[in-house]
């Protein structure tokens, strides 16, 4: 398994790799039709396979959107995935130690990534040396058409005819009176680490 930078021939591999990679995660909605483009500079790995990506790293560096960065540089995983038939393999965590080396020819030792309650993605952050951050921890829920009703005025949408989806973002707190307005709820959750 050879892993390498990023390719613009690599796109359609890309996509089909990391579509094929969250399905079977709560992200598996987050499909794209193009590769993400950052604002920020950014380091992309992949893992090829037989001329295929089988695993993908994609991480922006010096990010507007870290949150506990402070004065120091750092860098946010945006995207990490391995092909069900590859894991278990050591590749997720190859594709890390080759992204971190990286990042520290950069000068950057800090990095941060979101996800959510999905068991193995939380076991692998956690023992590739990430602590979890609880006061960056919130709720997304996306409402159900009850839930929807009760937090939209109908009278005020004038002429628009129904809202089909609302994806909101809360605090944990409110967990429990949300739970009934949500057909879907995830905790979201950010890692974070010093190297």
């Amino acid at each position: 398994m050879l892993i390498r930078e990023y390719k613009p021939a690599d796109e359609q591999s890309w996509l089909r790799c990391r579509a094929t990679a969250f399905l079977d995660c709560s992200y598996y909605n987050d499909v794209k039709t193009a590769k993400e483009r950052f604002l920020q500079p950014g380091l992309s790995l992949v893992a090829e396979e037989a001329g295929a990506v089988a695993g993908l790293i994609d991480i922006e560096l010096d990010s507007y959107d870290l949150a506990l960065s402070g004065d120091d540089r750092g860098a946010v995983i945006w995207s990490l995935a391995v092909l069900p038939e590859y894991r278990r393999q050591g590749l997720a965590r190859r594709l890390w130690e080759a992204a971190k080396a990286q990042l520290a020819a950069e000068g950057i030792r800090y990095c941060e990534v979101w996800t959510q309650e999905d068991v193995p993605a939380n076991r692998f952050y956690s023992a590739m040396g990430f602590s979890m951050e609880p006061a960056q921890t919130w709720l997304r829920c996306h409402a159900n058409a009850a839930g929807i009703e009760r937090m939209l005025a109908p009278a005020a949408m004038d002429g628009i005819y129904g809202v089909d989806e609302l994806v909101f973002n809360a605090p944990l707190s409110r967990r429990e009176e949300l739970t009934p307005l949500c057909d879907r709820m995830d905790e979201v959750r950010m890692y974070s680490i010093r190297f």
